[in-house]
């Protein structure tokens, strides 16, 4: 009598459904709850397993997926998605809300744990954050930028502590990268960023919401060193930096008179100003924070952005010109698979007035 193997024969989820396992359920309730017009052929269940195919497949377009492959029956029964007419599901983008994809993306945050960086608990909740500049369509006259181009400036918060986005805002090309953090600000988090950030108004704003900085500073402000403090740096560190000096100081020109620490040094020919109000935090783990703030300008260009950003330039200019928006970020595939794969990150949707 031939035995068989039950491992052999017993169905395996497709990577496409152990993707969506972590919100298929929710999903569900999500169709199951929404009003059915009489007409409406086509359901937000649908939608949403389609734009996640869309998201990670590596299609040039959404309209080459629905026409060349989906429509065309090339695409394994398994990933469970119906044909549809492309103008039905450009109809798609306005009739469901992106509320439903917010919704989604808080209980996915809810529900999934992230891992988290050891090494870096004990220094509190720390955020990249920094802002760049994407062109969008020219029908698209929010997003005000020159007299000849358009374009969207995406402020997004990284968190060192788990690597992850956990909050972006986006305006025009033109708007303003201070005024972008006091939308993000939050209570006990330390912002990390480069010196297109830091006046002495949004210092003290920071630190009255507060909040923390450690944000590198212009090298020809005025100032008063108030005491000098140790410095602290480990055996393998020593001879990596040049003129170090870590300082209390006070800027002449600061209205506010607030007492910060300034932490100065080079690195062959480069200066570096180091400006903080964290005291409890070493010279070296200052230095090392600021240094961590290039993980940001690694996550934006080639991960969430080229999948979002795509979407706004070939299905349809009004899902992202609603005016300056505020936009929860994209989830990371990691986050639904094996942590210690390869990453590849795509976006939920874009999701208005996240928190």
């Amino acid at each position: 009598m031939q035995m068989t193997d039950p491992l052999v024969n017993a169905e395996q989820p497709t990577v496409f459904q152990k993707l969506l396992e972590p919100v298929e359920a929710f999903v569900k309730e999500q169709n199951h709850q929404l009003p059915k017009p009489p007409n409406q052929k086509y359901e937000y269940e649908d939608f949403f397993r389609l734009l996640i195919d869309y998201f990670v497949s590596g299609t040039a377009s959404l309209k080459l997926l629905i026409k060349t492959r989906l429509n065309a029956g090339l695409l394994t029964p398994e990933l469970g998605l119906r044909p549809v007419p492309y103008s039905t599901c450009q109809d798609a983008f306005e009739r469901f809300s992106p509320r439903l994809f917010q919704a989604v993306f808080q209980h996915l945050l809810s529900s999934v744990s992230f891992k988290a960086v050891p090494e870096l608990a004990a220094l509190g909740t720390l955020y990249c954050i920094d802002g760049s500049l994407f062109p969008v369509i020219s029908s698209m006259l929010w997003a005000e930028y020159t007299t000849n181009h358009q374009a969207l400036k995406l402020h997004l918060c990284f968190e060192l502590n788990r690597m992850i986005p956990v909050d972006f805002w986006v305006g025009s090309g033109n708007s303003s990268e201070r005024e972008a953090l006091r939308t993000l600000l939050a209570a006990g988090v330390t912002y990390i960023a480069d010196r297109g950030y830091l006046s002495f108004q949004l210092g003290h704003e920071v630190c009255q919401a507060q909040a923390h900085f450690i944000f590198r500073t212009k090298t020809n402000l005025v100032l008063t060193v108030v005491e000098s403090l140790p410095i602290s740096l480990p055996t393998q560190a020593q001879g990596l930096f040049s003129q170090l000096t870590d300082e209390l100081i006070r800027y002449d020109n600061d209205p506010q008179g607030v007492l910060y620490r300034l932490v100065r040094f080079y690195i062959t020919h480069e200066a570096y100003y180091l400006l903080t109000d964290r005291r409890d935090l070493t010279t070296f783990q200052i230095i090392l924070l600021y240094a961590y703030r290039w993980q940001i300008d690694i996550y934006q260009p080639y991960c969430l952005l080229k999948c979002v950003f795509q979407v706004a330039e070939r299905l349809t200019a009004p899902f992202l010109a609603i005016g300056e928006t505020r936009y929860a970020t994209g989830v990371t595939l990691p986050t639904l698979c094996d942590p210690h794969r390869p990453t590849r990150r795509f976006g939920l949707g874009l999701l208005p007035d996240v928190h």
